[in-house]
């Protein structure tokens, strides 16, 4: 069978690629948008489907527009960028349609109009920055600092200017490269295992105005290390803090322990719906802040709280909805399985008076059946789970407390209609869907639901 091929393309799926067919069978291309014939190459037929790579464009779809970021060509940050913005909207409300349909076999489900975001562009409050360099290369100032090319894990490129970051954290990537450069501090080789810098974390406060740098090493002595602390200190006053973090494993993650806080209280604080939460180097918190507090109030009015009500929250995080949510409710009870994500939930109570929250940590399944927890009456139940959507023995759990209200907060349409079918056919009706879009120029769609229980 013959590997380039030519093809219409007719939709996007919920992966961010474009979907043709050939000879009726569906062929994913990463690349290309809906309306567009492409020349693509196909790498992989399967029985139920081809994926192919786009090789060229030979008619262009009317909702393709120029890409404002130089690096859209080759960065894998932004799939949607050359797609009009309301049209990205439409095809990420399809998304949920579609997997209610296809997955969750959930027909004539109204899921209400997508609320675009706030902000277009630099509307992200952390990014995630990769040193790269090779044993082989000859100089120690050869190496690049930047973001991952499209589609590969092995692959940086020196990036310039990205328009999904702040103006703050451009111009941070960018000084910290050509100090890096200047002050011959060793890079981590990927391969070898060897060498000291390999990630820098920019996280940001987008309402409260404070940054924190983040730089993350192998093990090893710190190079030159007050010195580039004191040179970021002096062209970046508006820098809250500096902190230093060791990942001395192989694994390839901008995680570690922290070794020493270089520069402020080792932490900043961002404000959401009135509070505040305290945010540390490894803390989760949703990355678009402004966008996050109309998620965080909708999740809020969905679950209609009342001062009679014990609010369950399952993967609460660092507690941020729970205690938006704490000053309408009796009582609230978080579960989380990260220790320190808990430690921060307890820390942001305290930070903001609430004295009716309290945050316990383990698995939603092993917490739910533990005597402390078991047969208390809670009502309603909010759950906000990662991509995975709820594990069988949580979902479980979940159905043995017949909460009457439910929300489901999701980051993933497809396993949210996995579950939602589950809920339905444990008598649960999906009243309500109201999806967020989160993140501009991507394929990513956050939605929030509310099931009640039927009778």
């Amino acid at each position: 069978m013959k590997r380039n091929i030519e093809l219409d393309i007719t939709s996007l799926a919920y992966t961010g690629q474009s979907v043709g067919y050939l000879d009726g069978k569906v062929t994913f291309v990463n690349g290309g948008l809906p309306g567009e014939k492409v020349e693509a190459h196909i790498t992989k037929f399967k029985k139920s489907f081809n994926q192919a790579r786009l090789r060229k464009i030979i008619i262009k779809s009317p909702e393709r527009i120029p890409a404002v970021c130089r690096h859209f060509d080759i960065c894998g940050g932004c799939t949607w960028q050359d797609l009009d913005y309301d049209r990205q909207l439409y095809y990420k409300h399809k998304q949920i349609v579609d997997c209610l349909e296809h997955i969750g076999s959930l027909k004539e489900i109204a899921v209400d109009p997508i609320h675009p975001s706030p902000d277009r562009f630099f509307y992200r409050n952390k990014m995630e920055f990769s040193f790269h360099t090779e044993s082989n290369r000859a100089e120690p100032s050869d190496f690049v600092f930047g973001l991952h090319e499209r589609g590969r894990f092995d692959s940086i490129f020196d990036v310039e200017e990205c328009h999904l970051q702040s103006p703050l954290s451009n111009r941070l990537v960018n000084f910290i490269r050509a100090a890096v450069r200047r002050l011959n501090i060793p890079i981590y080789d990927l391969v070898a295992h060897r060498g000291f810098l390999r990630f820098v974390i920019v996280r940001e406060g987008k309402n409260s105005g404070q940054s924190m740098l983040v730089l993350v090493s192998g093990e090893g002595e710190f190079v030159a290390k007050q010195e580039l602390v004191t040179e970021l200190t002096a062209a970046f006053p508006e820098l809250t803090t500096i902190i230093w973090l060791v990942n001395d494993q192989k694994a390839n993650i901008a995680r570690g322990q922290v070794r020493e806080i270089l520069h402020g209280p080792g932490s900043i604080e961002e404000t959401i719906l009135g509070l505040q939460f305290r945010i540390g180097p490894g803390s989760f918190f949703q990355t678009n802040s402004r966008q996050t507090e109309n998620l965080y109030r909708t999740a809020i009015e969905l679950a209609r709280i009342t001062k009679n009500d014990h609010l369950l929250d399952l993967y609460c995080g660092a507690g941020t909805i729970g205690l938006c949510a704490a000053g309408q409710a009796g009582q609230v009870t978080g579960i989380e399985i990260d220790p320190d994500s808990v430690a921060a939930a307890k820390m942001n109570a305290e930070i903001n008076g609430i004295a009716n929250a309290e945050f316990h940590a383990g698995t939603v399944h092993q917490l739910l059946a533990d005597t402390a927890l078991h047969g208390t009456a809670f009502d309603p139940v909010m759950v906000d789970p990662p991509r995975a959507g709820l594990e069988p023995k949580a979902m479980s759990q979940l159905l043995e407390l017949q909460p009457r209200r439910l929300v489901y907060i999701s980051c993933n349409p497809a396993t949210f209609a996995r579950d939602a079918a589950q809920l339905a056919a444990a008598g649960y009706a999906l009243c309500q869907i109201v999806p967020f879009d989160m993140f501009p120029h991507t394929m990513h769609i956050e939605l929030v639901s509310r099931f009640e229980k039927n009778g």
